[in-house]
């Protein structure tokens, strides 16, 4: 009865001790982003680099990214499928992005696979979002 009391209070306190992953509303990820310019690039060991300012964003305007509430996804409010990026449509899972209706007429277009079919993103707070693609994170804030 003794061994019986402690194995079930061991496991009890096993089950309050893991912290369950905290879940992303995908409705949080839905409205119009613009990057800030702030990118990071994954180290050789996985960690991240400090946040700079991406060279090439000052030479170009930022489009406005917009991801609507019933799965699609615009830049500057046309249909963003190109070559090498997203598609025209997306679902959310957990923190994963996955496109579809992706662009596929690429003439002598070579894009960098970097093995994932998606984007990840970290949970948007009620103005900053950050998207990471392959071994890229940028930062985004909402349009208002």
């Amino acid at each position: 009865m003794k061994k019986h009391f402690l194995v079930t209070t061991f496991l009890f306190l096993i089950l309050l001790s893991c912290k369950s992953k905290e879940e992303i509303n995908p409705n949080s990820l839905v409205g119009k982003w613009v990057a800030t310019g702030l990118t990071q690039s994954m180290n050789q060991d996985s960690t991240w680099s400090a946040w700079r300012v991406n060279p090439t964003f000052a030479a170009v305007t930022p489009s406005i990214w917009e991801f609507t509430n019933n799965g699609k996804f615009l830049r500057d409010g046309k249909p963003a499928a190109e070559c090498c990026f997203a598609g025209n449509r997306y679902v959310v899972s957990g923190n994963k992005i996955t496109f579809t209706e992706i662009a596929t007429n690429c003439a002598n277009v070579f894009c960098y696979n970097c093995g994932t079919n998606y984007w990840e993103f970290s949970k948007p707070t009620d103005d900053t979002l950050i998207l990471q693609q392959c071994i890229t994170r940028n930062q985004f804030v909402r349009v208002k």
